[in-house]
């Protein structure tokens, strides 16, 4: 007699392996056989750039000075005594001759009666000796002992007259006064001891250096034509106080040192300023914007602009086909903030003056006018487009 069999059953377990397996081969299968995709070209990089102009620019330099006035003296006593009395209050302003301490002129009047007593009898000595010599009733060495001693006491009495003045310590030129160095009672010395100083404060001198290169490239500039002065041959300084005020009153050059010093590669220069409202003052630092030299036919960029590499001091250029390329210049003078170029660009050229980071030699550029970029794989809006010939 048949007896049916139970069906099998496939386990649970090995229908998802089979479908796990499946799903795996679909998506490995969709892998491999996809067509890779194009790879994105990065767009190009916006800079913005400076045309080239050759034209003559004024020169400024700015270098650091100090304010100092144009007279600046120590008062010191002539003769030694004690001071009885000063006759200015410190700080003010005093002109010249007025009394600015006494000292004792006791001892000195005492000395003059002295000298002028001497004087005196030497004098009546010698008139009586030219009457005698004459009548041959004394030698004529003896009538030259009593010249001779006439005229030592009329210079003793001289010199009384003198130190008696000089009791007297007067101001030698007008000007503003500083604190006392020595005060009333106090024993000073002749040529030693320091009373005050006193500083003239207008005109006032504006004193400064500046590097041994800007030096030289000035004075081969101006023998070679390239820089003009002004008419007048006098250069102009700009004043700037610590906090970027300017002054309103410019000064002028009027020294400029004919030696580098060694110690610090630089050459002094003074220029005089006008300062009859008082409102600079000795001491002070100060910044000064030199003017007045113009370079003719020249061409400046940013400072910005100038890039150092292996083979030295170059820039970016955009070409015409709106790549970036490397070009060597030559460096002139840094002029208030513009750096001059004596060789290695021309008028016309566009020089990047920003975004320079980005860029690769020989790689293309994006000019930035502001405008929104343009759209993906269009050409450069600033690269030339090459030319078609019409047929």
């Amino acid at each position: 007699m048949y007896t049916p069999q139970p069906r099998r059953r496939f386990p649970l377990r090995l229908i998802l392996i089979l479908l796990i397996v499946a799903v795996i081969g679909y998506f490995a299968y969709g892998h491999f056989t996809q067509k890779p995709a194009a790879p994105q070209t990065p767009p190009a990089p916006a800079v913005t750039v400076q045309k080239v102009e050759v034209h003559d620019i004024p020169l400024v330099f700015d270098y650091s000075a100090r304010l100092a006035g144009s007279r600046e003296i120590e008062i010191r006593p002539r003769v030694s005594g004690v001071l009885i009395k000063r006759g200015y209050t410190e700080g003010d302003f005093v002109k010249r001759g007025d009394t600015l301490f006494q000292i004792d002129p006791a001892p000195y009047y005492a000395a003059l009666a002295q000298a002028q007593a001497t004087y005196n009898q030497a004098a009546r000595d010698w008139e009586r000796a030219r009457g005698l010599v004459k009548g041959k009733a004394i030698s004529a060495r003896e009538a030259d002992a009593a010249q001779a001693m006439f005229g030592e006491s009329k210079a003793m009495l001289d010199t009384a007259k003198i130190n008696l003045a000089y009791t007297t310590v007067r101001a030698p030129i007008s000007g503003y006064t500083s604190e006392e160095g020595f005060s009333e009672g106090n024993l000073v010395v002749a040529d030693t001891s320091v009373l005050t100083n006193l500083t003239q404060l207008d005109p006032m001198y504006v004193e400064f250096a500046y590097p041994d290169i800007d030096a030289m490239m000035q004075r081969r500039g101006v023998a070679d034509g390239t820089i003009v002065l002004p008419e007048d041959k006098m250069l102009t300084v700009e004043i700037i106080a610590g906090d970027g005020t300017p002054y309103a009153t410019e000064g002028k050059i009027r020294f400029t040192d004919s030696i580098i010093d060694p110690l610090t590669g630089t050459v002094r220069a003074r220029a005089v300023v006008p300062n009859a409202e008082r409102s600079m003052m000795p001491g002070q630092f100060v910044r000064v914007k030199v003017k007045g030299m113009t370079k003719q036919a020249a061409i400046g960029i940013p400072e910005a602009a100038i890039m150092q590499g292996p083979m030295g001091t170059f820039v970016y250029v955009v070409t015409p086909e709106g790549k970036a390329a490397m070009a060597p210049v030559e460096l002139g003078l840094l002029n208030n903030g513009k750096q001059l170029i004596t060789k290695g660009l021309k008028e016309g050229d566009q020089v990047v003056t920003e975004g320079m980071i980005k860029v690769r030699p020989d790689a293309p550029v994006r000019i930035d006018t502001g405008e929104a970029p343009a759209a993906e794989g269009a050409a450069p809006a600033d690269a030339a487009a090459p030319a078609t010939k019409k047929e």
